[in-house]
């Protein structure tokens, strides 16, 4: 028990109409940040966040009883990563972030380099849609049949010596034993688990997962 690892939930306010996904992900025991005007997804779900932390440029000041930090609307990070370095600060060594894929790519994008800041923090962080899962891999990690697609790219490295076992394309495909991926190569795009699990291992780099359903 003395090993568990702390948990944090990060509930963005990107928009989106399908929350299904949150209270299907979301442990309502956990330690819960909402960014900005997350907590109206919040609201909408009957879940009592432990903290909101933002500007509240998008959204009134929310008239809740938790902790609150109200941010100058003029900062150099999102309200988003605001919540994850809140959450390092706290001590939580596994942050999960909802909501935070919206039709900005500007603001999906800086969300997808809090993951480089989890890494570097030796904190595990994953990104959660209603149809996307994205990490980074940096060893060796395994999954499952939970998605129907996969995809790899070099994130901000090239990454050497990647080596897929239990997927549909492996390093055979290219007649190789490993591969190395420059950070502008495609050719992790759309992989697919055939076995029970995939094994995804490299010797060099950081790796950008990302778990998809169509």
């Amino acid at each position: 028990m003395g090993n568990k690892i702390k948990e944090c939930f990060i509930i963005s306010g990107a928009p989106e109409e399908d929350l299904s996904y949150i209270e299907a992900n979301a442990n309502k025991n956990a330690y819960i940040i909402c960014a900005d005007s997350g907590y109206k997804k919040c609201i909408k779900l009957n879940i009592t966040p432990n903290l909101i932390i933002g500007d509240f440029d998008s959204a009134e000041e929310p008239d809740i009883k938790c902790e609150i930090k109200k941010l100058k609307a003029e900062k150099a990070f999102t309200d988003t990563f605001h919540c994850v370095i809140e959450a390092h600060n706290r001590g939580y060594k596994r942050i999960i972030i909802l909501g935070a894929i919206g039709d900005r790519f500007d603001h999906t994008y800086a969300n997808i380099l809090c993951l480089n800041y989890c890494k570097n923090n030796d904190i595990e962080c994953y990104i959660i849609n209603s149809k996307n899962r994205i990490s980074l891999i940096t060893k060796q990690k395994q999954i499952k049949k939970e998605y129907e697609n996969f995809s790899l790219f070099a994130f901000m490295e090239p990454c050497t010596g990647i080596r897929i076992n239990g997927a549909y394309y492996t390093a055979g495909f290219y007649s190789q034993e490993a591969l190395d991926f420059k950070i502008d190569d495609q050719m992790g795009v759309s992989n697919y688990v055939c076995d029970e699990a995939a094994t995804i291992s490299l010797e060099s780099g950081t790796l950008l997962l990302v778990e998809s359903n169509d």
